[in-house]
């Protein structure tokens, strides 16, 4: 039987700085990955209150009859003097229209422009709503009426959007 020239037992020191080296690499991946999968669920946890939250506001309209769908006009009327995150939302709404505005409306959900609601993730919301009537581009006796809405994130700084839902609603048959 033949004897080895040297002994191969254990770890000499660069063999175990390798295997160090290489471990750590692949536990500081895998933590990456944990902090980005974390980030990524809480964004969409933020995403599906809100969601629903703006799903529910549209329901309010869809079961309000075509000639109740509007906002409270001296609420409106405030909003616009006071809130110029409201305005500035506004005036970026794709295409021309005329905002609905009903008098005596009230304080209801569905005529108020500006609410703060606590999502079910228990974190709170700036909810805004837009009503505009849109002329149908191919024949002038058509009408819809178009609801907006945005929901924002009051816990972040700048309050970002986090939804904009948008639904249309024409007043049925002659």
């Amino acid at each position: 039987m033949a004897t080895r020239a040297r002994s191969e037992e254990g770890f000499t020191v660069i063999e175990l700085v390798a295997a160090i080296s290489v471990i750590s690499i692949a536990l500081l991946a895998l933590l990456a990955s944990y902090d980005q999968a974390f980030f990524s669920l809480h964004t969409s946890a933020k995403a599906s209150s809100a969601g629903l939250i703006a799903d529910q506001q549209l329901e309010l309209y869809a079961a309000l009859p075509y000639a109740s769908r509007g906002l409270d006009n001296s609420t409106l009327s405030s909003v616009k003097a006071s809130d110029a995150t409201y305005l500035s939302d506004e005036n970026s709404l794709p295409g021309s229209g005329t905002e609905v505005r009903i008098t005596n409306c009230g304080s209801s959900p569905q005529c108020s422009p500006v609410q703060t609601v606590t999502g079910s993730d228990g974190h709170s919301y700036k909810l805004e709503t837009f009503v505009r009537t849109l002329v149908n581009p191919n024949t002038s006796s058509w009408t819809e009426k178009v609801v907006t809405v945005i929901v924002r994130d009051l816990s972040e700084s700048g309050s970002p959007k986090v939804v904009t839902m948008q639904t249309a609603f024409d007043p049925g048959p002659p």
